[in-house]
């Protein structure tokens, strides 16, 4: 089994878009709103700490060092999946609550909660899209090398090999780009649960809040669901690629217009 061209190519390509997507989102808006460096390496650094440090020790708890929750977890692919959408919900937009409440910049809407996402998700896309894809990269061209069974030997399962061996040589090109499309809709998501929760810090209205907490337990519910095998892998990106779509859509309509473009007095 190998792998083809055109899966490398979609691989690379995902990479690509994971790693340059936040950054594209902040050359569009660094013109027509302030965004503070400060909010970015805030939004950073939080989203690290707290789904990155806290929630995973949370998980390492219950589903390794507990054995009734890892065993009741393990066994029931429903509680598992709400159970592992709640906690990133409850932990990404509490960081994202105290973070807007006590350290970030105020520099006007939308820029302070902007600057702040671009921070939080940009992140997300970095570390968890362009590293997982290039991870990915790296399997597939051990793999048509004929080393990948020798470099995973000692460390996974023989089931898991043969699994990945399938995985990898059914790869195609668009579904090796799915993951960085999904790391777009995902750095778009995080920028619209920013704006929740700033309105509810700026506001002092804490149903925000909780708003922010239900938008991203529902984002988060079908993607833990299709772990657990419960919601094929097509329903949950076409979810989030409509959630993607919509909140590109109002983000263009709704960005505020280059002052150059403004009538003049």
């Amino acid at each position: 089994m190998t792998v083809s061209q055109s899966a490398l190519a979609g691989l690379i390509l995902s990479a690509l878009i994971s790693l340059l997507a936040p950054f594209v989102v902040y050359f569009v808006c660094r013109k027509r709103m302030v965004l503070p460096l400060r909010n970015i390496a805030i939004g950073a650094v939080v989203f690290m700490l707290f789904a990155g440090v806290l929630e995973a020790l949370m998980h390492y708890y219950f589903l390794k060092l507990n054995p009734l929750t890892a065993a009741w977890l393990g066994s029931h692919p429903w509680g598992y999946a709400v159970y592992g959408a709640g906690a990133a919900a409850l932990y990404e937009e509490t960081g994202r609550y105290l973070a807007m409440r006590f350290f970030v910049k105020p520099a006007g809407d939308p820029g302070t909660a902007v600057s702040y996402g671009i921070g939080h998700g940009g992140t997300e896309s970095i570390l968890i899209g362009a590293m997982g894809q290039i991870n990915g990269i790296v399997m597939a061209v051990m793999l048509n090398l004929g080393r990948l069974d020798a470099m995973l030997a000692h460390k996974v399962p023989a089931a898991a090999i043969a699994k990945l061996h399938q995985t990898l040589a059914h790869l195609d090109f668009g579904t090796a780009l799915v993951g960085g499309i999904e790391r777009v809709s995902a750095l778009l998501i995080q920028i619209a649960l920013s704006l929740l929760v700033w309105r509810a810090v700026s506001k002092k209205q804490i149903g925000w809040y909780f708003l922010a907490l239900l938008m991203h337990f529902a984002v988060d519910a079908p993607a833990a669901a299709t772990q657990k095998g419960i919601i094929p892998p097509f329903a949950t990106e076409g979810f989030v690629w409509v959630i993607g779509a919509v909140l590109l859509g109002v983000f263009l309509i709704k960005l505020p217009p280059r002052e150059d473009a403004l009538p003049k007095p």
